[in-house]
């Protein structure tokens, strides 16, 4: 099988209106972000907030995917305790 060539065949029917995809709302200017564990779709007025939040989340999940790499035990590192972020943070 392969993809027409037919112009008529694909068109637009809508722009800038909200859909649904997989189950979940997503609207005109929504944050589309993607990566290998999947999709996230971000109100745009949470947008700043959870770029910072996300960040430190994805630096804290290296820094224990680390130290489980190094040979400690995956239960004292994860979930972080207060002391597993306090060391992180050092």
């Amino acid at each position: 099988m392969t993809a027409t060539t037919r112009i008529s065949y694909h068109h637009v029917a809508d722009l800038q209106v909200p859909i649904g995809c997989a189950g979940v709302a997503v609207y005109p200017s929504d944050v589309i972000v993607g990566d290998a564990d999947g999709v996230t779709v971000i109100p745009p007025h949470l947008a700043v907030e959870l770029a910072d939040f996300c960040t430190r989340q994805d630096d804290v999940e290296s820094y224990l995917a680390m130290r489980v790499a190094a040979g400690e035990a995956l239960w004292g590192v994860y979930p972080p305790s207060q002391q597993t972020y306090s060391e992180y943070e050092t």
